[in-house]
């Protein structure tokens, strides 16, 4: 029996539908399996390390995103990271270091770290090498594997980087 004022269902409106439901079906497909539309898609061990730290950092002017190579990317302002000419870990970036290295050290078998650090200009070229190492120091010295840690040096931007990545099934 058909329900009073309901409209009446026509096959045009059915096909519209459906297209519809096809098109988001197809869009779900591309963005897990083809790289995403919507952005690059993390590994659950970097997403999950991702929302821990966005959500910890929230407020602070912390960039915490995924990169178009899957990897997860902390960057910490140089102004907030060191004082000038220095290389000493400010408190502001050791507070950043300890809430990465919490999120880090269960996944640890699984990814791998990378830091870049800023240089300055008219320093000597060694400073940003230098504050990586520092860096490096500081997540060692809260439990992160030594052996999962590469320095970089020079940061391609302004500010201290960490690159999270997956580690390949086979590497040691």
């Amino acid at each position: 029996m058909p329900v009073p004022d309901a409209p009446p269902r026509s096959p045009h409106r059915r096909r519209g539908l459906a297209a519809l439901a096809g098109l988001l079906v197809l869009l779900a497909g591309c963005a897990g399996g083809f790289g995403g539309l919507f952005g690059p898609r993390l590994s659950p061990a970097l997403e999950a390390q991702r929302a821990r730290l966005a959500d910890a950092l929230r407020g602070t002017p912390v960039v915490i995103e995924a990169t178009a190579e899957r990897r997860l990317r902390i960057e910490v302002p140089a102004r907030h990271a060191f004082e000038p000419g220095r290389t000493a870990v400010k408190p502001a970036l050791g507070a950043v270091l300890e809430q990465f290295a919490i999120g880090f050290r269960p996944h640890a078998a699984s990814t791998e770290l990378q830091i870049g650090a800023p240089d300055e200009a008219g320093a000597e070229p060694r400073l940003a090498k230098e504050r990586a190492l520092n860096a490096r120091a500081y997540l060692i010295g809260r439990g992160v594997p030594a052996s999962r840690i590469t320095v970089l040096g020079r940061a391609p931007r302004a500010g201290l980087e960490l690159l999270v990545g997956d580690r390949a099934p086979n590497a040691r």
